[in-house]
């Protein structure tokens, strides 16, 4: 939409500069307020955009934080897992080794209590000797209350060991069940950790998609102000050249007015004449005054003082240096944050600081085209050097008028700080078939 207002309005300009009729000044303010509404919607449009622009970067920056907590907690959940993990092996090594002993404690008991019936049945139902062989081979009363004690005392013995694994066996039951237990808890812990982890990480890729749509936005937000921007700045090249062509068409205007004011004296001066003559030639006085004729008031130069010639610098390219003894560049050709206006947008010429009231020559030989305030230009001059035009912005005054032809190194103004401007300079422009150019290139 954009793009296509803008070919018809180079279109149009371009038909009103090549056409052989006059062309009115009306019909280029016309088209010059056409071009101004819209550079001022452009740059609504791209307040906006720029809004948005700032808007979705904060949005970036919260979701980025966000995405650095959620990591943060990842990598601890991951350590807490890791640990429970180390925890959980540890306790199934001592549960393999506590199963290990009760497998032997159990196969001890069953050893002893089977040794413990053997004997009982030796003793007691069995052919052998056993207990009772002891007793009868006993020779005397005393040998068979000794052979009885030891029989007693090996029972008993036999009974206590028993006794003994049987309660091993139980404590490392008990052991058992406990660790079982603990492993069941670690289990749980085990898997609220990872879920808690996964927990995160989905919250962690949808933040990380979010953050990514929000990335696609804002490069859709940055390229469509670019856009806007190379927008806006061919608008203003456009009005640019229409101001120039105004400036043209109002030069010719005032000449075709001066021309016709010219024409009427000549024939009022020439009727008299003839009426003086026609007095003579009859013995009568005639006075013979013409009507007034309409026409326009001279266009004021509004200058200070006719330049003076002046030796320029020694010229090093197409152009002489237009500030003699002052080659500091303040603000160079290029994209920059405007000082005022405060967003980005195109310095169509170099700005070379100096004094306030320091002169200012023409860069070379040429006509001036204007000498008038402009807008953000302030006092402005521009030169007509055939096929390049040279500007000179934000004059504290001018010293030519329009038409005047002037001399490389002549002087055309004083430097100064008007229009938009932030203090005394000198803002210099070369433009070619009214394209804007790097000035450094042609100095």
């Amino acid at each position: 939409m954009q793009a296509n207002h803008r070919k018809k309005l180079s279109a149009a300009l371009a038909i009103l500069m090549l056409s052989s009729q006059p062309v009115l000044a009306s019909s280029l303010e016309a088209a010059r307020s056409e071009a101004v509404q819209k550079k001022n919607s452009i740059r609504s449009n791209m307040a906006g955009t720029q809004s948005m622009i700032s808007q979705t970067r904060g949005q970036v920056a919260t979701v980025q934080a966000e995405i650095r907590a959620l990591d943060a907690q990842i990598t601890q959940v991951n350590i807490k897992i890791d640990q429970l993990n180390g925890e959980m092996q540890k306790l199934q090594a001592e549960i393999a080794q506590t199963k290990a002993e009760l497998e032997a404690a159990k196969a001890e008991l069953l050893e002893k209590k089977d040794l413990y019936a053997k004997r009982l049945r030796s003793m007691y139902i069995a052919n052998d000797r056993g207990y009772l062989d002891i007793l009868l081979d006993s020779t005397d009363a005393t040998s068979i209350i000794g052979n009885a004690r030891m029989i007693r005392s090996i029972a008993t013995s036999d009974r206590e060991l028993i006794d003994e694994i049987n309660a091993k066996v139980k404590e490392i039951e008990e052991k058992q069940a406990l660790l079982a237990e603990q492993e069941k808890q670690l289990a749980q812990k085990q898997a609220q950790a990872r879920i808690e982890r996964s927990n995160l990480e989905a919250a962690n890729a949808q933040k990380t998609g979010y953050m990514n749509s929000l990335m696609s936005n804002l490069s859709a937000y940055e390229a469509q102000y670019d856009a806007m921007l190379r927008e806006s700045d061919a608008i203003e090249s456009q009005i640019a050249n229409l101001d120039l062509s105004i400036q043209k068409a109002k030069e010719e205007e005032s000449a075709r007015i001066a021309k016709q004011r010219a024409a009427a004296e000549a024939a009022r001066r020439e009727k008299e004449a003839a009426a003086r003559k026609a007095s003579r030639s009859t013995g009568r006085t005639v006075s013979t005054r013409s009507a007034s004729v309409n026409s326009a008031p001279a266009v004021s130069n509004d200058v200070v003082s006719y330049g003076e010639k002046a030796t320029p610098e020694a010229k090093t390219g197409e152009f002489y240096w237009p500030v003699p003894g002052h080659h500091r560049i303040t603000s160079p050709f290029g994209y920059r944050i405007h000082p005022i206006l405060k967003y980005r947008k195109l310095h169509t010429g170099v700005d070379i600081g100096a004094p306030n009231g320091t002169p200012v020559v023409s860069a070379g030989s040429g006509t001036v085209i204007a000498s008038r305030f402009m807008s953000g230009y302030g006092n402005c001059i521009m030169i007509d050097h055939g096929g390049k035009v040279t500007v000179y912005g934000h004059l504290s005054s001018r010293a030519v008028s329009p038409g005047q032809s002037v001399s490389a190194g002549e002087t055309i103004g004083y430097v100064g700080s008007t229009g938009m401007s932030t203090g005394a300079h000198l803002h210099f422009e070369v433009r070619v078939n009214g394209a804007v150019q790097n000035p450094l290139n042609y100095l």
